[in-house]
């Protein structure tokens, strides 16, 4: 989990099942505070660390990477450390409230050849997540050759989180 800060989404995968996760924050007080927080959930660990040189982890170390939306803003070098320290399979995450038509092209370059899914997930507890929809929500969704997502999916809703699946 780069760019962890003080969200207690580590801790709820934890609670459905993961074993053994990173959190990296640039803030030695955020580190300090949820190494504290968590001292009693072996499962998560606390590093301060820039996610643009992650030079304690090895190539190829983690299964997976999730990204929250900040990091990804900061700028490619943060992609690239985070592609580097992924295994050939393995899956970087960019949960963000952010247009496919801008993010698309930073993920989808030359330095990253990695094949893109795409999900659009409603916000726990919203009035989208309550809706009825045909739609089964952890399907990729289709983009139009513009990059831009079906009418259904207003890309100013803050009730919807685009989810970016890429995999090395």
């Amino acid at each position: 989990m780069v760019g962890c800060g003080n969200a207690a989404i580590s801790e709820d995968m934890v609670k459905d099942g993961y074993q053994n996760i990173m959190n990296i924050d640039i803030s030695a007080v955020v580190v300090e505070a949820m190494t504290v927080k968590y001292k009693d959930i072996p499962q998560l660990k606390y590093q301060k660390m820039d996610v643009r040189s992650m030079k304690a982890f090895k190539d190829g170390e983690f299964d997976s990477v999730l990204d929250k939306g900040k990091i990804f803003i900061i700028s490619s070098y943060c992609l690239c450390d985070c592609a580097r320290v992924l295994k050939v399979g393995g899956k970087y995450m960019l949960i963000t409230y952010g247009d496919p038509r801008v993010r698309i092209p930073h993920l989808k370059t030359e330095n990253f050849l990695w094949e893109i899914a795409i999900h659009v997930i409603p916000r726990s507890g919203s009035h989208r997540a309550k809706e009825s929809t045909l739609r089964v929500i952890t399907d990729p969704v289709t983009l139009n050759t513009d990059l831009s997502l079906n009418p259904f999916f207003n890309l100013d809703d803050p009730d919807l989180h685009y989810t970016y699946v890429c995999t090395k």
